[in-house]
């Protein structure tokens, strides 16, 4: 297990050296060196698929103003679901470069959208090295998990329906969710009762390396678990092994996908499970929870505060008209 050392301390970021050996890193920026204490993060929602323009990076240039210790995002950083190499590494290179203008820690964390098939996954690789890994901030410890292990594969008629959608979307965000996705009509049942399953692969590697990490660090105040897919919405067996290595541990478990925000808390158990909403991504509903947004976490103690930041109700001090005295 290799750990990348912050001045003299031996608490850091850790990957699995045992499968991994690579200079490449999914995160952009170094954690601060903070005293032992209090401090904040942000945790921003999928920005795909079907990016909305400007989101996202309203949402950046916020989290820039705002300085948070470091950011977390949930996956989904691109439409993806490419047959081209060429493609993944042209999206890559454009959001890549806003999150690094930004100067603020950022972790990265796998999605469907941003690992959608073999090719993809190695194009991953080439440019971020792994796809789980670990730190800790002080008393806090931090697990980021790829729920697409291995990638899954889509019907022919699911990728030319997304890259269909995609297209219509950026030419008008009106376009009716029936028009961008009138292409699934043609798909059998059986393909459409595979696209419907929340199918989430973490595997033997992944829990051996966190089981590790969770060993080493028993003296923490609190864990958060990083994962695209909810985890706690399926029957998934590795992450019910998760759950088991978390068990006695206070706990919260992040996850995207849907573009809901969701909240429950297990007081009894310590346990909390927060599905965020999207910064970006195209809605899947008309609810309020629906809205654009970033979740600030505030640590005090070793203890979790949460506020969620819509985005529709922050706007510059440029767009509105002056007014004469």
């Amino acid at each position: 297990m290799s750990t990348i050392q912050l001045g003299k301390q031996t608490k850091g970021i850790w990957f699995d050296e045992k499968h991994f050996s690579t200079d490449k890193r999914p995160w952009f920026g170094e954690l601060p060196q903070l005293p032992a204490g209090d401090f904040s993060f942000a945790v921003v929602g999928d920005r795909c698929g079907l990016a909305t323009p400007g989101v996202f990076e309203k949402a950046l240039d916020l989290l820039t103003d705002l300085k948070p210790s470091f950011i977390l995002s949930v996956g989904d950083l691109i439409e993806g679901y490419w047959r081209d190499p060429a493609n993944v590494h042209e999206e890559w290179d454009e959001i890549d470069a806003k999150i690094a203008a930004t100067g603020v820690p950022f972790f990265q964390v796998v999605g469907n959208h941003d690992y959608g098939n073999p090719m993809m996954a190695d194009v991953w690789r080439a440019r971020k090295g792994f796809e789980y890994y670990a730190f800790r901030m002080n008393d806090v410890l931090y697990l980021i998990i790829n729920t697409e292990n291995p990638p899954h594969e889509f019907p022919e008629v699911f990728l030319d329906t997304i890259k269909q959608a995609t297209e219509l979307f950026k030419q008008n965000p009106a376009t009716p969710l029936e028009q961008l996705f009138s292409g699934m009509a043609t798909m059998s049942p059986e393909e459409a009762a595979a696209l419907s399953r929340l199918d989430i692969g973490i595997g033997e590697e992944q829990l051996a390396f966190f089981q590790e990490i969770l060993e080493n660090n028993r003296d923490v105040k609190h864990t958060f678990v990083t994962m695209h897919k909810p985890g706690w919405k399926s029957d998934n067996a590795d992450f019910a092994e998760l759950e088991r290595m978390l068990e006695g541990r206070s706990h919260t478990v992040f996850a995207g996908h849907f573009h809901s925000l969701e909240y429950t808390n297990h007081s009894e158990s310590s346990k909390q499970y927060i599905q965020l909403g999207r910064t970006g991504g195209l809605t899947h509903g008309a609810n309020r929870s629906d809205e654009n947004l970033i979740l600030w976490v505030t640590m005090k103690s070793g203890v979790p505060s949460y506020r969620v930041i819509h985005l529709g109700g922050v706007d510059a001090i440029e767009n509105y008209e002056p007014q004469d005295h």
